[in-house]
């Protein structure tokens, strides 16, 4: 890490307190984004502000809870989707086809009418799409997450079970309540 005046690092400091985000400061004064969050973090420990990161989880706010976007992501979590949850990094991975342009649109639009705050990225991979959201909160939202295949877990203490459908009108009944493919 380079050596800034003090100067530098109280202007970057000021401009913190003051709501800048680290982003801008590092952008206004030509410093790294990393050193501004190092001096954000040694700011707040030295105040003995304990940091809390923001969050608009409907299960641990009180924010509106939209139920068919949720139930439109959870389709797909439970189809092509993964969470990664470890100490430093949490995220909820879709991934969906090429072949389907408007199931990547949905997926990206449903994690964000979900859980707003996080960011929602694509990654490109061969032939899928990867939409990603970064928040630890994914795992209130889904507490199905755990280890081994989804089918296998227990769920809140309940045996275990799988859900399957296979019979023509079931499917045209799940197309009637999620929709079709496009």
């Amino acid at each position: 890490m380079n050596d800034y005046s003090p100067s530098i690092r109280h202007h970057a400091v000021a401009l913190m307190r003051q709501g800048v985000a680290n982003r801008d400061v590092a952008e206004l004064l030509g410093i790294p984004r990393r050193t501004v969050g190092w001096w954000r973090h040694q700011d707040r420990q030295q105040r003995g502000e304990l940091f809390v990161p923001p969050t608009d989880c409907p299960s641990c706010t009180s924010r509106a809870f939209n139920h068919p976007a949720y139930s439109y992501l959870l389709g797909l979590y439970l189809g092509d989707g993964h969470i990664v949850s470890k100490p430093k990094q949490h995220h909820l991975s879709i991934f969906c086809a090429d072949a389907w342009p408007g199931l990547i649109d949905e997926a990206e639009t449903a994690m964000r009418k979900v859980m707003p705050l996080p960011s929602v990225q694509r990654r490109q991979k061969n032939g899928c799409a990867e939409v990603k959201s970064y928040t630890k909160h994914w795992t209130c939202m889904f507490p199905q997450h755990g280890p081994g295949k989804k089918h296998g877990r227990v769920a809140r203490g309940s045996d275990p079970f799988n859900i399957s459908v296979a019979r023509r009108a079931s499917v045209a009944l799940m197309d009637k309540h999620v929709g079709p493919k496009y």
